[in-house]
């Protein structure tokens, strides 16, 4: 004689949940990595790559202490103007013509202080390099000696794409530094 064998509905209904459960992780997980796939591809070389800033007159790397806080290796810059020179190489095969650059500058929590300066470049021939100098840049805060959060500044170059001119992509980069007018620069050596 054959036995009837009974399962709980219960039972049926907590397995095919896990099931469901693990199914949709899954299918979450593979479009998640599918995704961030396609951002490392477009992550590649840049067409524009800057190489490096000079600050002028030359920013101060120290250590400052405001009251209790201490900011370990701070870029200072000491006045309350300065100069910015980017220098960019044009990594790619083409001539690219009327490339905009951009300089925004912003005041670090304080969202109304913010500056946006424009800029350009004429031509880049292939492989060859240039420099944009942004001039007479005026600061948006001073520490002045007493606050560590009132001179920090973030400055964003950006190289912004300009199809018509053989620019395709937008290259970014950031940095951070205090103004301190209070902070004295080190003497510099005069040639002769």
């Amino acid at each position: 004689m054959a036995k009837i064998i009974t399962i709980n509905r219960k039972y049926i209904a907590m397995v095919a949940s896990v099931c469901l459960i693990c199914l949709l992780g899954f299918a979450g997980f593979s479009l998640w990595e599918n995704k961030n796939e396609g951002v490392s591809k477009n992550m590649g070389n840049p067409e524009i790559k800057m190489i490096g800033v000079a600050v002028e007159p030359a920013s101060v790397v120290k250590d400052l202490t405001y009251g209790s806080v201490t900011l370990k290796g701070a870029q200072v810059i000491t006045t309350k103007t300065f100069d910015l020179v980017i220098t960019v190489q044009n990594m790619t095969a083409k001539k690219m013509t009327n490339i905009p650059v951009e300089l925004q500058m912003s005041l670090i929590g304080d969202d109304t202080k913010k500056v946006t300066t424009p800029g350009s470049l004429e031509v880049l021939e292939p492989g060859a390099t240039a420099r944009v100098a942004f001039r007479q840049i005026n600061v948006l805060g001073d520490a002045s000696g007493k606050s560590a959060t009132e001179g920090q500044h973030l400055i964003t170059l950006r190289v912004n794409a300009n199809p018509e001119g053989g620019v395709e992509q937008t290259t970014e980069a950031s940095f951070r530094f205090n103004v301190d007018t209070t902070v004295k620069a080190p003497p510099t050596v005069k040639k002769q």
